[in-house]
């Protein structure tokens, strides 16, 4: 390789050009040397900064990546909360839509409806939109707004429960209700009120219930005082009319000479009527005994009650030339003492109520029940009838559609039909129309078929 001559500026004339220019270039390579190694230097300075920052930056992506799926994991999470949140919400609304009762809730200051149920709206009558905003004294009479006013604001001074077990308001379509609320203070986290909540109940029906059952069991007692006192009364009446009849019979057999014949038949109408007096007095006994036994309960024939009763009347039939028919009748559970009582009134007024110079027809069947388990057997005859309208007055007591001289009887017959049949837990009624015979429906509990047990 060729040697320059500024290679070795020394070996060069002093002060000739060359070797200033040799010096200068040499100079120059120092400092290119120089500037060499500060740029490598440099270079390496930069390459450790840029790793140090690739590193830092690796780093800090990590750690945002980690940050970022923490922050989607808790967004994912929120919106999983907010749609169970949205659920239980809905599923709250549900139920308190669909409550019974009416749910309203108040703003704690304005006491003005925030919230209100489709219950609520049946109640009083007013759809939500109108009561919305609105306070009681939009809806309710002045004294009566006062009042729910009073009682929320006790509520919310109070800050706990408000029971207040009888309240009445005045609903736009049903009239006046009366209601059970319940008043609750929904406070925030420093206690203080922020709305009123209330739960009122309809117990209107409920009341009335009350008031019914209570007014029952009044009249029920009463009844049962009033037929003890008819039983005993009845009971001893007996003694004083068997007396007035001895007493006449005594008269007419040893004072016959005495008497002419406008005294006897004074003591005989005396004792005609002592006589009627007597029935009407064994009627009323038998009534109130009627009303006062349990029936004896066991598995009766129907058919063969009714065969019996037949022939008990067989002279009156005869006499009257009726004619009876009978078909298959049910058996059932009840009294078979008062189920032949039961028959012979009912058969004794058909073969009774006939129409004059034409002969009784009577006919006695199974008819289908109005419920499961029941029987129901139809008295019916071509007798005179009645007007519907006297369809329950004829089972009352002493109660009389034709005059003693067009029939005989004491009118407690189909009372006492009336009474057996309903102390038997069944029912009775009548159908008719004047000159079209009449129909008398019996409903008994049917006894239970071979295998079943009775309930």
């Amino acid at each position: 390789m060729p040697t320059w001559p500024w290679d070795k500026p020394n070996e060069l004339p002093p002060g000739s050009d060359i070797r200033r220019l040799a010096e200068q270039v040499q100079e120059l390579e120092k400092n290119l040397s120089a500037q060499e190694a500060a740029r490598k230097l440099s270079d390496e300075a930069l390459t450790k900064v840029k790793n140090s920052l690739e590193m830092r930056v690796r780093e800090r992506t990590v750690e945002l990546s980690a940050a970022n799926e923490a922050l989607r994991a808790q967004i994912l999470e929120r919106k999983r909360a907010e749609s169970e949140l949205r659920q239980v919400n809905s599923y709250l609304d549900s139920i308190i839509e669909n409550i019974p009762d009416m749910i309203f809730l108040k703003d704690a200051k304005s006491l003005r409806f925030v919230r209100f149920n489709r219950a609520g709206e049946e109640l009083l009558g007013y759809s939500r939109e109108e009561m919305l905003g609105k306070n009681d004294y939009d809806f309710f009479p002045r004294e009566e707004a006062d009042f729910f006013i009073r009682k929320d604001r006790e509520t919310l001074d109070a800050g706990k429960v408000v029971d207040i077990f009888e309240e009445p308001i005045n609903t736009r379509v049903k009239g006046q209700r009366i209601l059970h609320t319940k008043k609750i203070p929904v406070l925030d986290r420093e206690g203080r009120p922020l709305y009123l909540l209330g739960i009122s109940e309809d117990i209107t029906d409920k009341k009335r219930s009350e008031e019914e059952r209570r007014l029952t069991e009044v009249l029920r007692q009463s009844n049962m005082e009033l037929e003890q006192f008819a039983y005993v009364a009845s009971h001893d009446l007996q003694e004083p009319l068997r007396k007035v009849m001895a007493f006449g019979e005594l008269l007419k057999t040893e004072c016959n000479d005495q008497l002419n014949h406008t005294a006897r038949d004074y003591i005989d109408r005396m004792q005609r009527s002592v006589v009627r007096m007597q029935e009407l007095i064994e009627a009323l006994l038998m009534y109130a005994r009627v009303s006062r036994e349990s029936p004896q309960l066991e598995e009766v024939d129907l058919s063969a009650v009714v065969k019996g009763v037949l022939g008990d009347l067989e002279l009156a039939i005869l006499k009257s030339k009726a004619e009876v028919k009978t078909g298959s009748l049910p058996r059932v559970l009840a009294d078979p003492h008062r189920m032949r009582q039961l028959f012979q009134n009912l058969l004794s007024n058909a073969l009774k109520f006939r129409k004059k110079n034409e002969c009784p027809k009577v006919e006695i069947g199974t008819v289908p029940a109005s419920r499961p388990g029941w029987v129901a057997v139809e008295v019916a005859d071509a007798g005179i009838g009645f007007d519907i309208k006297y369809a329950e007055r004829i089972f009352q007591p002493f109660e009389r559609l034709h005059g003693r001289d067009e029939y005989d009887g004491t009118g407690v017959g189909l009372a006492i039909c009336h009474r057996i049949v309903m102390r038997h837990g069944g029912q009775i009624r009548a159908e008719s129309r004047p000159n079209e015979g009449a129909k008398f429906i019996i409903e008994l509990r049917g006894a239970p078929a071979p295998g079943e047990k009775s309930s």
